[in-house]
């Protein structure tokens, strides 16, 4: 065995903090941005924020408030709906044991009114099952459901006027039942296709989820980053980020930065993270507003009309155009919602892969599946369109180039069943 030493150059890539740090806010919401700039007045003792002076003409879109006022409301809405429940079961209960075994059920119901099991639990099942038919009696009918079929059997069990024979088959034919097999379900339970309909039009009627209750204001949760307005025909755009406070260094601080004593060692860290935060927040907003420049270029008929006039566009063709690296406009479109005349969207949206046509131009995703849909509204229903069958369309109609993969892909993209489910049977 011969020992050697040897000597080699290897070029590694070290990614410092304040580097990995940059590259986050990149992809932070504007929302998401504050709370960071707040987290580091906290850390940094040079850190000074001065509030916007928020003008007349400013105000918060129509569609949301500012963001930790949203939480404020809804954590508000979730404890009113729990209050209310405890408040009824003491008003309602009078068995200690009954009440305590309702305060655990209620305090573990998730985002949908579903009960969810802890890991460890002081009741067995027949109590928990207990405790859900009394939560009955108090909160709305399938309240601390264990899953969707408990949940649709404690409407029908405590609905005065549910049809006979619901309870059966929602016990063990919901999966028949939601393809369609009527005339199976009606045989094995021996009942008309009549009696089966009135069956099934109830229980379209039943609330599979109770979310509505604990999120009352999710409809309004998308706050968006940027703004896009047409005026006199022209696209304009403004960044929603009026509300951000502006970084300055403490004023208390200042004489010791500006001499040369003692404690400017101390200070040479905080005010370079100081300029770090200031440089970092100017350079995602001016990425951000060439990004929008772009994207106003290449996306103009979307602007203008909406959906359906959206064109092909991929995430390198707007990097070029920038001189940014893709993974840069991938990071800087990430959780960044865009408000437009028609509606507010993820700024991701407006990046859409293309499909070729007959005549050698492209068409972009989006466009296929606004298309897609709107065939698929106007088919028979008790005969529906199969996959084949619309890309044989596509192809010879419309001169889109697309596979019957691809039609399945996108339908299911869209949450629209497969023909099979699709097909309405008539009744006879």
């Amino acid at each position: 065995m011969q020992l050697s030493i040897k000597q080699s150059q290897d070029l590694q890539i070290v990614m410092s903090a304040q580097l990995r740090q940059a590259i986050e806010l990149l992809q932070y919401s504007t929302q998401e941005l504050e709370q960071y700039i707040r987290e580091q007045e906290l850390v940094n003792p040079l850190i000074e924020l001065s509030e916007p002076i928020l003008k007349d003409h400013l105000q918060i879109p129509k569609t949301s408030s500012r963001h930790h006022d949203f939480m404020q409301h809804v954590t508000k809405c979730e404890k009113n709906v729990r209050d209310e429940l405890f408040q009824q079961v003491r008003l309602t209960f009078y068995n200690e044991k009954d009440i305590r075994l309702l305060k655990h059920i209620i305090y573990h119901l998730d985002d949908n009114g579903y009960y969810e099991q802890p890991t460890q639990s002081a009741y067995n099942d027949l109590e928990i099952e207990k405790g859900i038919h009394l939560l009955q009696t108090i909160g709305p009918l399938g309240i601390g459901a264990r899953n969707l079929k408990e949940c649709l059997l404690l409407q029908t069990i405590y609905y005065r006027n549910s049809p006979v024979h619901t309870e059966t088959v929602i016990s063990n034919y919901l999966e028949e039942l939601a393809n369609q097999k009527w005339k199976q379900i009606a045989k094995e339970l021996d009942i008309s296709l009549s009696d089966l309909q009135s069956i099934y039009r109830f229980i379209q009627t039943l609330q599979p989820k109770l979310s509505s209750l604990f999120h009352q204001e999710s409809v309004h949760t998308t706050i968006p980053d940027i703004m896009v307005d047409i005026v006199d025909g022209v696209i304009t755009f403004s960044l929603n980020d009026y509300y951000l406070p502006k970084v300055n260094i403490h004023v208390d601080y200042v004489p010791y930065i500006q001499t040369h004593c003692s404690e400017k060692s101390f200070f040479k860290k905080h005010l370079t993270d100081y300029h770090w935060l200031v440089n970092s927040i100017e350079q995602r907003r001016n990425t951000i507003i060439n990004l929008m420049k772009a994207l106003i270029e290449k996306q103009n008929k979307f602007f203008l009309y909406g959906f359906d006039a959206i064109q092909p566009l991929t995430l390198r063709e707007i990097a070029d155009q920038i001189d940014v690296h893709e993974s840069t406009v991938s990071r800087i479109t990430t959780n960044k919602y865009v408000q437009t005349a028609f509606g507010t969207f993820e700024l991701r949206e407006l990046f859409t892969s293309k499909l070729s046509t007959a005549n050698g131009h492209s068409v972009s995703q989006i466009k296929v599946k606004s298309l897609l849909a709107d065939y698929i509204k106007s088919e028979n229903k008790t005969k529906p369109f199969s996959d084949q069958k619309i890309a044989e369309y596509f192809n010879a109609a419309l001169g889109i180039e697309i596979s019957r993969r691809t039609i399945a892909k996108y339908r299911e993209d869209m949450n629209i069943p497969s023909s099979a489910r699709r097909k309405v049977i008539q009744f006879k």
